[in-house]
Protein backbone atom coordinates (compact mmCIF):
# COMPACT_ATOMS: atom_id res chain seq x y z
CA UNK A 1 0.00 0.00 0.00
CA UNK A 2 1.00 3.74 -0.84
CA UNK A 3 0.12 7.32 0.11
CA UNK A 4 -2.12 8.66 2.66
CA UNK A 5 -4.04 5.22 3.33
CA UNK A 6 -0.83 3.46 3.89
CA UNK A 7 -0.30 1.07 6.86
CA UNK A 8 2.29 -1.73 7.27
CA UNK A 9 3.47 -4.00 9.74
CA UNK A 10 7.10 -4.48 9.13
CA UNK A 11 7.89 -6.80 11.78
CA UNK A 12 6.13 -9.16 14.26
CA UNK A 13 7.95 -10.50 16.93
CA UNK A 14 6.63 -13.33 18.98
CA UNK A 15 9.09 -15.74 20.83
CA UNK A 16 8.48 -19.14 18.73
CA UNK A 17 9.23 -21.81 21.97
CA UNK A 18 9.42 -21.21 25.70
CA UNK A 19 9.75 -23.90 28.55
CA UNK A 20 7.52 -23.10 31.04
CA UNK A 21 8.66 -21.41 34.17
CA UNK A 22 12.08 -19.80 32.48
CA UNK A 23 11.23 -16.51 32.19
CA UNK A 24 8.89 -14.33 34.37
CA UNK A 25 7.74 -11.85 31.45
CA UNK A 26 7.45 -12.32 27.42
CA UNK A 27 7.03 -9.75 25.16
CA UNK A 28 5.19 -9.98 21.92
CA UNK A 29 5.95 -6.86 19.60
CA UNK A 30 4.14 -5.75 16.73
CA UNK A 31 6.42 -3.24 14.80
CA UNK A 32 4.74 -0.81 11.86
CA UNK A 33 4.41 2.37 10.21
CA UNK A 34 2.03 4.45 8.80
CA UNK A 35 1.12 7.86 6.97
CA UNK A 36 -2.42 8.57 8.36
CA UNK A 37 -2.97 7.87 12.38
CA UNK A 38 -6.71 8.77 11.84
CA UNK A 39 -8.74 5.94 13.62
CA UNK A 40 -5.45 3.97 14.58
CA UNK A 41 -6.64 0.68 16.14
CA UNK A 42 -4.01 -1.75 16.97
CA UNK A 43 -5.68 -5.12 17.89
CA UNK A 44 -3.86 -8.42 19.10
CA UNK A 45 -5.93 -11.93 18.43
CA UNK A 46 -5.54 -15.42 20.03
CA UNK A 47 -5.74 -18.45 17.45
CA UNK A 48 -8.60 -16.48 15.83
CA UNK A 49 -9.91 -13.19 14.82
CA UNK A 50 -13.17 -13.42 16.65
CA UNK A 51 -12.49 -11.77 19.62
CA UNK A 52 -9.73 -9.56 20.28
CA UNK A 53 -7.52 -10.50 23.07
CA UNK A 54 -5.33 -6.53 23.16
CA UNK A 55 -6.91 -3.66 21.99
CA UNK A 56 -5.46 0.04 21.89
CA UNK A 57 -6.84 3.08 20.49
CA UNK A 58 -4.66 6.36 20.95
CA UNK A 59 -4.56 8.44 23.13
CA UNK A 60 -7.05 5.92 25.17
CA UNK A 61 -5.05 3.13 27.20
CA UNK A 62 -4.82 -0.01 26.25
CA UNK A 63 -7.21 -3.05 27.30
CA UNK A 64 -6.46 -6.87 27.64
CA UNK A 65 -9.80 -8.92 27.28
CA UNK A 66 -10.28 -12.80 27.16
CA UNK A 67 -7.88 -15.01 27.82
CA UNK A 68 -5.17 -12.38 28.15
CA UNK A 69 -7.33 -10.72 30.71
CA UNK A 70 -4.94 -9.89 34.27
CA UNK A 71 -1.91 -11.47 32.22
CA UNK A 72 -1.24 -8.35 30.29
CA UNK A 73 1.76 -5.33 31.59
CA UNK A 74 -0.76 -2.52 30.58
CA UNK A 75 1.72 0.28 31.67
CA UNK A 76 4.59 -1.34 29.01
CA UNK A 77 5.55 0.86 26.70
CA UNK A 78 7.73 0.12 23.57
CA UNK A 79 8.32 3.21 22.64
CA UNK A 80 8.31 6.69 23.10
CA UNK A 81 5.95 7.59 19.84
CA UNK A 82 2.26 8.62 21.32
CA UNK A 83 0.88 6.63 18.36
CA UNK A 84 3.08 3.43 18.97
CA UNK A 85 3.93 2.71 22.32
CA UNK A 86 1.66 0.46 23.56
CA UNK A 87 1.62 -1.73 20.31
CA UNK A 88 3.46 -4.71 22.07
CA UNK A 89 2.17 -7.42 24.44
CA UNK A 90 4.25 -7.48 27.52
CA UNK A 91 3.05 -10.61 29.01
CA UNK A 92 3.38 -11.62 32.99
CA UNK A 93 3.66 -15.11 33.99
CA UNK A 94 3.50 -16.74 31.08
CA UNK A 95 0.89 -20.59 31.50
CA UNK A 96 1.54 -23.32 28.83
CA UNK A 97 -2.32 -22.47 27.84
CA UNK A 98 -0.78 -19.49 26.22
CA UNK A 99 0.08 -21.54 23.60
CA UNK A 100 -1.39 -21.35 20.10
CA UNK A 101 -0.96 -18.54 17.02
CA UNK A 102 -1.02 -14.26 17.67
CA UNK A 103 -2.39 -12.18 15.02
CA UNK A 104 -1.62 -8.81 15.29
CA UNK A 105 -3.91 -5.81 13.14
CA UNK A 106 -2.94 -2.79 12.56
CA UNK A 107 -6.15 -0.78 10.86
CA UNK A 108 -6.84 3.19 10.43
CA UNK A 109 -10.17 4.47 9.17
CA UNK A 110 -8.55 3.54 5.77
CA UNK A 111 -6.07 0.45 5.80
CA UNK A 112 -5.35 -1.88 7.50
CA UNK A 113 -2.48 -5.08 7.88
CA UNK A 114 -1.69 -7.81 10.13
CA UNK A 115 0.62 -10.88 10.81
CA UNK A 116 0.51 -14.02 12.33
CA UNK A 117 2.77 -16.04 14.40
CA UNK A 118 2.94 -18.76 16.49
CA UNK A 119 4.02 -19.17 20.08
CA UNK A 120 4.72 -22.64 22.15
CA UNK A 121 4.86 -22.37 25.68
CA UNK A 122 6.32 -26.40 26.69
CA UNK A 123 6.15 -27.93 29.86
CA UNK A 124 8.97 -30.97 29.71
CA UNK A 125 7.48 -34.46 30.88
CA UNK A 126 7.31 -35.38 34.86
CA UNK A 127 7.71 -38.82 33.90
CA UNK A 128 9.19 -40.74 31.19
CA UNK A 129 9.01 -45.09 31.16
CA UNK A 130 9.42 -48.01 28.89
CA UNK A 131 8.91 -52.26 29.99
CA UNK A 132 9.05 -54.88 28.80
CA UNK A 133 6.65 -57.75 29.46
CA UNK A 134 7.02 -61.09 28.23
CA UNK A 135 3.36 -62.46 27.77
CA UNK A 136 4.75 -66.21 27.19
CA UNK A 137 7.39 -67.46 25.43
CA UNK A 138 5.42 -66.41 22.26
CA UNK A 139 5.16 -62.82 22.68
CA UNK A 140 6.43 -59.20 23.98
CA UNK A 141 4.47 -56.50 25.16
CA UNK A 142 6.88 -53.39 24.72
CA UNK A 143 4.83 -50.24 26.87
CA UNK A 144 5.46 -46.77 26.86
CA UNK A 145 3.92 -44.33 28.79
CA UNK A 146 5.06 -40.45 29.42
CA UNK A 147 2.93 -37.86 31.92
CA UNK A 148 2.94 -34.19 32.39
CA UNK A 149 3.74 -32.83 29.36
CA UNK A 150 2.90 -29.92 27.20
CA UNK A 151 1.71 -29.46 24.17
CA UNK A 152 0.54 -32.51 22.86
CA UNK A 153 3.29 -35.58 22.29
CA UNK A 154 3.85 -38.31 19.98
CA UNK A 155 5.26 -41.62 21.15
CA UNK A 156 7.09 -44.18 18.80
CA UNK A 157 8.46 -47.61 19.72
CA UNK A 158 10.77 -49.46 17.37
CA UNK A 159 12.90 -52.69 17.23
CA UNK A 160 15.97 -52.25 15.77
CA UNK A 161 15.26 -48.83 14.68
CA UNK A 162 12.11 -50.24 12.62
CA UNK A 163 8.78 -48.95 14.15
CA UNK A 164 6.49 -51.40 15.20
CA UNK A 165 2.40 -51.17 15.25
CA UNK A 166 1.14 -50.10 18.14
CA UNK A 167 -1.63 -48.91 19.88
CA UNK A 168 -1.92 -45.70 21.33
CA UNK A 169 -4.05 -43.53 23.80
CA UNK A 170 -3.82 -40.08 24.91
CA UNK A 171 -5.77 -38.11 27.83
CA UNK A 172 -5.31 -34.93 29.47
CA UNK A 173 -4.75 -34.46 32.85
CA UNK A 174 -4.40 -30.84 34.86
CA UNK A 175 -3.80 -28.90 31.40
CA UNK A 176 -1.14 -31.72 31.00
CA UNK A 177 -1.40 -34.43 28.93
CA UNK A 178 -0.63 -38.09 29.65
CA UNK A 179 -0.13 -40.54 26.65
CA UNK A 180 0.55 -43.99 26.41
CA UNK A 181 1.51 -46.45 23.28
CA UNK A 182 2.29 -50.34 23.59
CA UNK A 183 3.17 -53.14 20.51
CA UNK A 184 3.00 -56.37 21.26
CA UNK A 185 5.47 -58.54 18.79
CA UNK A 186 6.02 -62.19 18.56
CA UNK A 187 9.63 -63.03 20.17
CA UNK A 188 10.68 -65.49 17.29
CA UNK A 189 10.29 -62.44 15.02
CA UNK A 190 13.26 -60.57 16.50
CA UNK A 191 17.08 -60.85 16.92
CA UNK A 192 17.93 -62.69 19.73
CA UNK A 193 19.83 -59.34 20.83
CA UNK A 194 18.03 -56.45 19.50
CA UNK A 195 17.51 -52.75 20.37
CA UNK A 196 14.28 -51.91 21.71
CA UNK A 197 13.98 -47.51 21.62
CA UNK A 198 10.82 -45.24 22.24
CA UNK A 199 11.29 -42.38 20.84
CA UNK A 200 9.10 -39.39 22.11
CA UNK A 201 8.81 -35.93 20.30
CA UNK A 202 6.70 -32.93 21.28
CA UNK A 203 6.46 -31.06 17.56
CA UNK A 204 4.88 -27.62 18.33
CA UNK A 205 8.39 -27.63 20.76
CA UNK A 206 11.24 -28.81 19.12
CA UNK A 207 11.65 -31.23 21.70
CA UNK A 208 12.52 -34.90 21.48
CA UNK A 209 13.48 -37.56 24.22
CA UNK A 210 14.23 -41.12 23.92
CA UNK A 211 14.35 -44.52 26.13
CA UNK A 212 16.41 -47.16 25.37
CA UNK A 213 17.09 -50.87 26.38
CA UNK A 214 18.39 -54.45 25.30
CA UNK A 215 16.09 -57.50 24.62
CA UNK A 216 17.14 -60.67 24.59
CA UNK A 217 15.22 -63.51 23.23
CA UNK A 218 17.06 -66.37 25.29
CA UNK A 219 17.76 -64.43 28.59
CA UNK A 220 21.20 -65.70 30.40
CA UNK A 221 20.02 -66.87 33.75
CA UNK A 222 20.94 -64.29 35.94
CA UNK A 223 23.62 -63.97 38.87
CA UNK A 224 20.29 -63.74 41.68
CA UNK A 225 18.62 -67.09 40.35
CA UNK A 226 21.70 -68.85 40.38
CA UNK A 227 21.97 -69.24 44.14
CA UNK A 228 18.55 -70.24 44.70
CA UNK A 229 18.86 -73.20 42.59
CA UNK A 230 21.70 -74.39 44.71
CA UNK A 231 20.03 -73.23 48.12
CA UNK A 232 17.44 -75.97 46.84
CA UNK A 233 19.30 -78.95 46.16
CA UNK A 234 20.95 -80.17 49.41
CA UNK A 235 18.44 -82.80 51.02
CA UNK A 236 17.16 -81.01 54.31
CA UNK A 237 16.62 -84.99 56.11
CA UNK A 238 12.75 -84.71 55.96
Amino acid sequence: MTGVSSVRIINIRVPDVIQYGTKDSITLDCDFVTNNVTGLVVKWFFMDKTTPVYQWIPPQKPQALGILRNKVDLSYKVSHNPYTQHRALHITSPVPELTGNYTCVVSTFLAEDEKTRPMTIFVPETKFDMIQDRLDDKYLNIICSVEGVYPKPELVILAGNRPLNAKSSIKVIDGRYTALTSSVVRIDALPPTVEILCDMQVPLANYYSRKRDIFYRDPPLSSTEIPNLKQVAPDSGY
